[in-house]
């Protein structure tokens, strides 16, 4: 289920994040790899990194040519100077940021870039806003136009974009879509079970949304990168 209705990543949105003449990429706290997957398209050689062996197996069936090895952004499984990139989704603001930046600095070589990247739910549409507050929010507080390095880190060029774009899902995927949630999958069961009532009602009874078999969520997509100095 967690494959199916997270997104993934607008294409423009990952060709910005990646040098024009990379080849070996890495996708750090890869999941079940959402943004491997738009990596392998772009014909790249992808190091997938994921520390969960459920989300490794998933990830391994679904990008085969991609090369999946356990390890987190605080201990990355290459050599030094390695990879042309670094890239990370929905992920940056859980890691260590001191050991996860000297570990990326190492592995890249120089000139190479640490690509960044949030899927952000466009509450600027008013139904997406109202399904927004049932349910709270995960929604990453910083921007991307602050500094997500450690002071000091051997970094230059930072700079950010923002694309837009919207996933289709089914309309009976809604519900699923909010129940994918971290904050929502670490309730009480019975206050969990209430709150996805309250969303099947509301994915069948808002104007915007009733009778309707497919559903346009809307996403902002932010990207952060910086070159290795």
């Amino acid at each position: 289920m967690y494959d199916r209705v997270r997104p993934g990543y607008p294409s423009e949105a990952v060709s910005w994040l990646i040098p024009r003449d990379a080849r070996v990429v890495v996708d750090i706290g890869a999941g079940t790899g959402a943004l491997t997957r738009s990596l392998v398209t772009l014909g790249l050689e992808v190091i997938a990194v994921e520390p969960d062996e459920k989300m490794r197996e998933v990830l391994a069936s679904r990008s085969p040519s991609a090369d999946v090895r356990e390890g987190r952004a605080e201990e990355i499984p290459l050599e030094d100077a390695e990879a042309d990139a670094v890239v990370g989704g929905q992920m940056w603001h859980w890691v260590d940021l001191e050991p996860a930046t000297a570990e990326v600095a190492r592995v890249l070589k120089p000139g190479g870039t640490l690509g960044l990247v949030w899927n952000q739910r466009n509450d600027s549409v008013p139904w997406m806003a109202e399904l927004s507050a049932i349910f709270g929010s995960e929604q990453v507080e910083s921007s991307p136009t602050e500094v997500m390095i450690a002071p000091g880190a051997p970094f230059r060029d930072v700079a950010s974009a923002e694309f837009s774009f919207v996933q289709c899902l089914a309309s009976v995927d809604l519900v699923n879509f909010v129940a994918s949630r971290s904050h929502i999958q670490v309730m009480d069961p019975a206050r969990r079970a209430e709150l996805l009532e309250r969303v099947e009602l509301f994915s069948r009874t808002h104007p915007d949304l009733e009778g309707k078999e497919s559903i346009e969520v809307p996403y902002v997509t932010e990207c952060w990168r910086a070159t290795r100095a």
